[in-house]
């Protein structure tokens, strides 16, 4: 399979940044006294976006209020652990040299995952960022993933959709697109079947 665009899921995919979503998380509960939690634990809960985050922390009633405290800390400090996985940086400069399209579809806010591949240097390799507030739906609709599929103007059959979650590998099959797992993400993956598992990101390189 000869692929002409990649679109990578952000977190746990193109970047390792659990210990700041947990930092923020943390910061987030001390302001409304709730207990912090452990930053491992939080690697397990990556995916959903920051309001499936501090769902599980916040009812209904508090939930705005905590979200708009939490994407505060967020934008004003958007990495401080955060890096891009072993092999990224690698398999972006092969993809550029090679004339493939990039794209990042993932559920995190559209500013904020422009900021933190900003601050990584990273910003310039990507034709379209959809956040997961970009569109009315986020994944797994696959809306998200055909929109980046228009921006980079590439058809589903010649693009492949990289991610470690549940969400990416749905989303990714309603659109009409390859999946690949990212086997070195947090991998929380138990219903839908990858297409491709790939075991560092310049197995990729194999697509082009």
């Amino acid at each position: 399979m000869h692929i002409k665009a990649i679109l990578f899921d952000l977190d746990g995919t193109l970047i390792d940044s659990y210990k700041d979503i947990g930092i923020h998380l943390n910061r987030t509960l001390r302001d409304f006294k709730r207990q912090e939690v452990d930053i491992e634990e939080v690697k397990h809960m990556v995916g959903g976006g920051a309001r499936e985050l501090l769902r599980r922390f916040f009812q209904d009633g508090l939930l705005e209020r905590a979200l708009m405290v939490f994407r505060e800390y967020y934008m004003k400090d958007p990495v401080i652990y955060t890096q891009p996985f072993e092999g990224i940086r690698e398999l972006l400069e092969e993809a550029k040299v090679r004339g493939i399209k990039l794209a990042v579809v993932t559920n995190k806010m559209e500013s904020l995952s422009k900021a933190i591949l900003q601050k990584l240097g990273m910003a310039e390799y990507f034709s379209a960022v959809i956040g997961g507030d970009t569109l009315s739906e986020k994944k797994p609709s696959p809306l998200p993933v055909l929109e980046a599929l228009r921006r980079v103007d590439t058809l589903p059959s010649k693009a492949i959709i990289v991610g470690d979650t549940e969400a990416d590998l749905r989303a990714g099959r309603l659109a009409g697109v390859k999946r690949g797992l990212a086997q070195w993400g947090y991998v929380k993956v138990q219903e839908e079947v990858p297409d491709f598992e790939l075991q560092n990101p310049l197995d990729l390189a194999k697509f082009f």
